[in-house]
C-alpha cells in the first residue's frame, strides 16, 4: 500500500508525530512518504492508497494553510484517510475541521489522533505551555493509533478505528468550539498585535518571505506584512536575526481571557492531573 502523510508544522511537533506514524507504516511493509505542506501537491493525495493529514492547532481550529490545501484537492472517491494534530491547549475543532474538508472531497475518514505539543506562541500567557511535549508516551500512542489504522484498512473494515478520538467526527459543541468559530483570520488580525520588523536587526535575508505560510510578506526593502496575516507569528518566533517584535500589552489579555488555565480545565480536554506548565 502507498501511504502519504501530508503535514503542516512550524516548530516540528506535528512533523515528529507524523514521523512516528510513518515508522509504523514502513515497518509493516508499506511504501510511505511524509510530505511537508510547503512541498505537497494534490498528486500526493491522488496517487496514494491511504492519506494522513496533520496540523498544529491554531485558536482551537485547523489553520488556514492546511484548510486551503484540502479545499483545493480533487474528489478523492472514498479513499481512506485519517487526521492528526498537536495542541498546546484546548484543541476545539481542529480534528473535525480536517475531517469535514476531507469528507467534502469524498474521502473516507476512518479516525483522528491528537497529541500535546509544547506551545511556542509568543504571547506571554501561552509561551511554554505543555513543556517537552510530545514526549515518549505521546509518540507511543501515535504509533498505536497508526497500527490500528493499518489493521483497519488492511482488513477492509467499515466505520472508524476504535482508537480514534470522537471529536474527529463530531464537534464537542463546547466553549472552545465557539472560540474556534469566532476566531476568523480577520478577527485575529483585529485582536492580536501585528508583528513589526526591527530595521536595526533585519538583514533583508528573505527568510520570513519564504517561511510565511500565507506568502504574506514582501521586502520593500524591509519586511512588510500584507492583509492575509493569520497571526501565526512564524516570522517573529523563527527569524534567525530575531528581527520581529510585537506589543503584547493588550493582545496577551485578550488571549488570556479565552485560554486561561481555569477555562482550559473547565471547558478544554485536559486529563485529570495533566499539567499545563
Amino acid at each position: 500500500m502507498k501511504i502519504a502523510l501530508i503535514y503542516f508544522s512550524q516548530t516540528g511537533n506535528t512533523r515528529r508525530i507524523g514521523e512516528a506514524m510513518a515508522q509504523v507504516f514502513r515497518e509493516a511493509g508499506h511504501v510511505t512518504r511524509i510530505v511537508s505542506l510547503k512541498k505537497a501537491t494534490p498528486e500526493d493525495a491522488i496517487t496514494s492508497d491511504l492519506i494522513g493529514i496533520g496540523t498544529p492547532c491554531f485558536s482551537s481550529q485547523a489553520p488556514t494553510p492546511i484548510k486551503a490545501f484540502l479545499h483545493n484537492l480533487p474528489i478523492l472517491d472514498k479513499k481512506p484517510a485519517f487526521v492528526f494534530a498537536t495542541s498546546g491547549g484546548a484543541p476545539g475543532r481542529v480534528l473535525y475541521d480536517l475531517t469535514r474538508l476531507l469528507q467534502n472531497k469524498g474521502a473516507n475518514v476512518i479516525g483522528g489522533f491528537l497529541a500535546r505539543g509544547e506551545c511556542h506562541h509568543p504571547a506571554p500567557c501561552l509561551h511554554g505551555r505543555m513543556p517537552d511535549r510530545p514526549n515518549a508516551d505521546d509518540f507511543a500512542q501515535a504509533q498505536r493509533f497508526a497500527t490500528a489504522v493499518i489493521e483497519h484498512v488492511s482488513a477492509g473494515r467499515s466505520g472508524s478505528v476504535v482508537e480514534s478520538r470522537s471529536d474527529a467526527f463530531q464537534p464537542r459543541g463546547g466553549f472552545y468550539d465557539l472560540v474556534a468559530l469566532i476566531s476568523t483570520d480577520s478577527f485575529l488580525r483585529l485582536m492580536l498585535p501585528e508583528p513589526k520588523a526591527d530595521l536595526t536587526r533585519c538583514t533583508q535575508c528573505e527568510w520570513c518571505v519564504h517561511e510565511c505560510p500565507m506568502h504574506n510578506i514582501t521586502l520593500q526593502p524591509y519586511p512588510v506584512l500584507g492583509d492575509r496575516c493569520i497571526r501565526c507569528y512564524r516570522c517573529l518566533t523563527g527569524c534567525p536575526q530575531q528581527a520581529f517584535e510585537a506589543n503584547w500589552r493588550l493582545g496577551n489579555l485578550a488571549i488570556l481571557a479565552f485560554y486561561n488555565t481555569t477555562f482550559e480545565r473547565w471547558f478544554g480536554d485536559l486529563k485529570p492531573g495533566e499539567s499545563i506548565y
